[in-house]
C-alpha cells in the first residue's frame, strides 16, 4: 500500500491522508547517491489523486521496508499525474551548515547537525572510527556528508563510508551491505543482462623497488592471470619504506586486491531476464541489497572477483526489483563510495606517502615527551597533563600527519608534518 501524509509528518504509523492508487510506483537508489520515487497516478473516481501536492510525503515500499519520500515535482496532463519525490533525507538540501571543524566521525556528524541554520528531526550517527578532518563553512548539509562539491571537505572525503537512510535516521557505515554468498557467472549475452569488463587499468606484471631504490629479488612478479591477456600488462610499484625482502608480499597484496582483473559492471533487467531460459542463474540477484557484495565469475577467463550492488530500481507495487546494477568492488573505504577502481599507481602512491610520513613523524615524536595515548582516532601526546580530557597542549599523529593543538584535543590544530610526509614550515 502506498500512502500520502501531510508535509510536517515525522511518523508514518497511520494511513495519513489515505492510500493512493498509482498505476506505477518505482524507487531508484544509488550507493551514496540519489534516492528517489516516481509515481504515475490516474484521475480516480474516488478522488485520491486530489491529495497529491508538492511537499507532501509519500510512504512507499523499498527493498529495506517502507520509506518516506517528499514530493518536489508534479506534472499533470489529460492522462493523469506524474509525481517525483526524494527521500526525506534530501530535506537537508534546504538547510545550511554554518561552521564545521571536527576530526573524528561521530564528532563530525554532531558538528554538522549542530551547525545547521535551523533544527531538523534527523538523527546522524555512525559506527565508524578513525581520524580525519571536516572543516567547512556555509556548506550544504548533503554536500557536507557526501561530498557533492569536490572543492570542499565532506564526511566521506575525510572518513570514507556509505550512507544508510532510514526515515529520519541517517547512519554512516564502513559498508551498508554484506556478502550474502551470492555468486553469478558473467560472459553470456542474455536479453536483459548487460555485462561490461574493462581491462584498461589491469596490471599482470609488476616491477617493484623499495628502500634506496633497491629492486625486488628477480625484479618483477607475475600474476597468475598473466596468460589471460595477449601481452603482459606491466606496471611499477615503488615504496621507499619497504626493504627488498618485504616487496614480494606487498606486490602479492596488490594481486590479491584484484589489480590483475578487469573492472566489472553488470546491469540486470529482471523484466526482460524473466523471459529467458537462463533467468534462474541470475534470480539470486533478487535477494541482494544496496551495498551487498556479489562474487562474479568469468568462465572463459577463469577468474572470480567481487562486485558491489551500486544501484537498483524497485517496483513498490509488486515489491520486487526491476533492475540491479553491480559495480567493481573496492575494499578501500574512500574509493568505494563511487564504486570505482583504485588504480595500481594510486595504491602505490598512498602506501608510499604513508610510509614516508610515518618515518618522518617517528623522528619528530622521539623529540617529544609527555603522556602518549593511542585510540581509534590515532596517537596523541599530551604535553601539559596526563589526560586527553584536560590537556590543552596536544600532539596528534593520524592520517592528516603530525599536528599540534594548544586548545585541547578538539581544538584547532597546526600541521607539523602533512599527510604526504612533508615538513610544514
Amino acid at each position: 500500500m502506498v500512502t500520502i501524509h501531510e508535509k510536517n509528518s515525522i511518523a508514518f504509523d497511520t494511513l495519513g491522508l489515505g492510500a493512493l492508487l498509482p498505476s506505477l510506483c518505482n524507487v531508484s537508489e544509488e550507493l551514496n547517491g540519489l534516492y528517489e520515487l516516481k509515481i504515475e497516478h490516474p484521475y480516480d473516481e474516488g478522488g485520491k489523486w486530489k491529495h497529491i501536492e508538492k511537499e507532501r510525503i509519500v510512504f512507499a515500499s523499498t527493498p529495506k521496508g517502507k520509506q518516506p519520500f517528499r514530493i518536489y515535482h508534479v506534472n499533470s496532463d489529460m492522462g493523469g499525474i506524474k509525481v517525483y519525490a526524494r527521500h526525506v533525507f534530501y530535506d537537508l538540501l534546504d538547510n545550511l551548515c554554518l561552521n564545521v571543524n571536527a576530526g573524528t566521525p561521530q564528532v563530525a556528524l554532531n558538528a554538522i547537525k549542530g551547525s545547521l541554520a535551523y533544527t531538523v528531526p534527523f538523527v546522524l550517527s555512525t559506527n565508524m572510527t578513525g581520524t580525519g578532518r571536516v572543516a567547512l563553512k556555509n556548506a550544504n548539509p548533503v554536500s557536507a556528508l557526501l561530498g557533492m562539491d569536490e572543492d570542499k571537505d565532506s564526511f566521506v572525503k575525510a572518513f570514507g563510508g556509505e550512507i544508510l537512510r532510514d526515515c529520519f535516521n541517517v547512519t554512516m557505515k564502513p559498508s551498508i551491505g554484506q556478502d550474502r554468498g551470492v555468486a553469478i557467472r558473467s560472459g553470456k549475452n542474455l536479453v536483459g543482462l548487460e555485462v561490461s569488463e574493462d581491462i584498461s587499468k589491469v596490471a599482470t606484471r609488476i616491477y617493484a623497488y623499495g628502500k634506496d631504490g633497491v629492486a625486488m629479488s628477480g625484479g618483477y612478479r607475475d600474476s597468475s592471470y598473466i596468460n589471460a591477456y595477449i601481452n603482459p600488462k606491466i606496471s611499477v610499484f615503488e615504496d621507499s619504506g619497504l626493504s627488498a625482502y618485504e616487496l614480494p608480499s606487498a606486490v602479492q597484496k596488490l594481486f590479491d586486491g584484484g589489480c590483475d582483473l578487469p573492472k566489472v559492471n553488470i546491469k540486470a533487467n529482471f523484466q526482460m531476464l524473466s523471459k529467458t531460459e537462463e533467468y534462474k542463474e541470475y534470480a539470486v540477484l533478487e535477494d541482494v541489497q544496496l551495498g551487498d557484495v556479489v562474487t562474479v565469475s568469468n568462465v572463459k577467463m577463469g577468474f572470480h572477483k567481487k562486485a558491489k550492488v551500486i544501484s537498483y530500481e524497485w517496483d513498490s507495487l509488486l515489491e520486487r526489483y526491476e533492475r540491479v546494477e553491480l559495480g567493481d568492488f573496492v575494499a578501500d573505504l574512500t574509493s568505494s563510495i563511487t564504486s570505482g577502481e583504485k588504480s595500481l599507481s594510486t595504491a602505490v602512491s598512498a602506501k608510499s606517502t604513508a610510509s614516508t610520513a610515518a618515518t618522518d613523524a617517528q623522528t619528530a615524536l622521539e623529540k617529544i615527551s609527555g603522556k602518549v595515548i593511542i585510540n581509534d582516532a590515532g596517537l596523541y601526546v599530551c604535553v601539559d597533563t596526563n589526560s586527553l580530557d584536560t590537556a590543552t597542549k596536544v600532539f596528534h599523529f593520524g592520517n592528516l600527519g603530525l599536528r599540534f593543538s594548544n586548545t585541547g584535543v578538539y581544538g584547532s590544530y597546526k600541521t607539523i608534518i602533512d599527510e604526504n610526509g612533508n615538513l610544514v614550515m
